[in-house]
């Protein structure tokens, strides 16, 4: 299995990145090789479309698994989610702890779902925003709580392995 995670450096020991687009290196895994290699994230210094870009990048190294440490971006979302390539979102470790998590089982992947609501496209003139449905604000705030408490778990857990 080719695995593509974010990393602020190109080092097993660096943490995965929360930043999918602007990361500044893509930590490739091979399990079939066990080996693994970084690449610069071309799209890094990109003023505008570097989610799309980044993408359309990961996409390039032929990954059947993406670990990012946050949210993709709306963007990169729906570019990742077109592919079908599984993405496990909100990771907190090191590159190597994110490839053991998936070694052991312990890290499951969901398909890439943007986390923006649907909205009118945007601004331009006659630009008006559509507002959210009932349900569809109700399922948002559910999801975003959902994305808070798990975040709150992982923060609690890496403090408590830092103290120790």
């Amino acid at each position: 299995m080719r695995i593509v995670i974010t990393a602020d450096a190109p080092s097993d020991t660096s943490p995965v990145s929360p930043i999918f687009g602007r990361c500044a290196y893509y930590a490739v895994y091979d399990s079939s090789t066990d080996k693994l290699d970084f690449v610069p994230n071309p799209a890094v210094g990109y003023a505008r479309g570097a989610g799309i870009q980044a993408a359309q990048y990961v996409l390039s190294l032929g990954p059947e698994m993406i670990i990012t440490g946050g949210i993709p971006g709306p963007n990169s979302s729906m570019v990742l989610s077109q592919a079908g390539i599984p993405v496990i979102t909100n990771f907190v470790g090191s590159i190597r702890d994110a490839i053991e998590g998936v070694k052991s089982g312990k890290l499951k992947p969901q398909t890439a779902q943007s986390p923006i609501p649907p909205m009118a496209p945007g601004p331009f003139p006659g630009y008006q925003q559509v507002p959210l449905s009932k349900e569809d604000e109700i399922k948002m705030l559910e999801e975003e709580k959902e994305y808070i408490k798990r975040r709150l778990e992982e923060i609690k857990k890496r403090l408590k392995e830092l103290k120790e």
